[in-house]
């Protein structure tokens, strides 16, 4: 709940809700409850766990990062980042919590799959994403509407076999 005001800082601007699901702003209320449920989440009964990402050196939040709609029955889960200051972007952080958020889901909760959709003008997290493991699987074409224009959703995915070539079990991941 400490995090609150920092998520309210940068999460309505549209320079990052652009990327994201929904565009439309959150009220403070909505995203304390939104925290609520999230801090409680167990993946399993909730089909969905959510992360702090914080500097390691001076534990500053610097986002949140996500597994949702994990079904049990096929081994798989949807991932989402936000790193909300855009001083923050492009230094690694991201590509760092998708690895552990990655580990968790293949060492941990077992799954075999981790997809994402993200938006066609969002190349900077593609290449983070792709620095993490994930590739392009398709397009969903005109799948949204952002900035008064339709734009292309880009999907990616990862499976267990690929990531654990690269973290076999008993490694660790996370930059020092």
């Amino acid at each position: 709940m400490e995090d609150l005001d920092n998520i309210m800082k940068y999460w309505n601007t549209l320079e990052l809700r652009q990327y994201l699901d929904n565009q439309m702003p959150m009220s403070r209320n909505t995203e304390h409850q939104w925290l609520e449920r999230s801090t409680t989440m167990d993946p399993w009964r909730d089909g969905g766990m959510t992360l702090a990402v914080e500097d390691k050196k001076t534990g500053e939040f610097l986002g949140t990062v996500s597994l949702f709609r994990i079904q049990k029955q096929h081994k798989r889960a949807e991932f989402g980042i936000a790193i909300h200051k855009p001083e923050n972007l492009g230094k690694g952080y991201g590509t760092d919590a998708t690895r552990v958020m990655l580990w968790i889901a293949f060492q941990i909760l077992g799954l075999n799959s981790v997809y994402l959709i993200t938006l066609d003008t969002n190349e900077r997290a593609q290449r983070a994403y792709e620095k993490a493991g994930f590739r392009k699987a398709g397009i969903f074409r005109q799948g949204a509407f952002v900035k008064g224009a339709f734009h292309d959703f880009i999907i990616m995915d990862i499976l267990k076999e690929e990531f654990l070539k690269e973290y076999p079990p008993g490694t660790e991941v996370g930059s020092p």
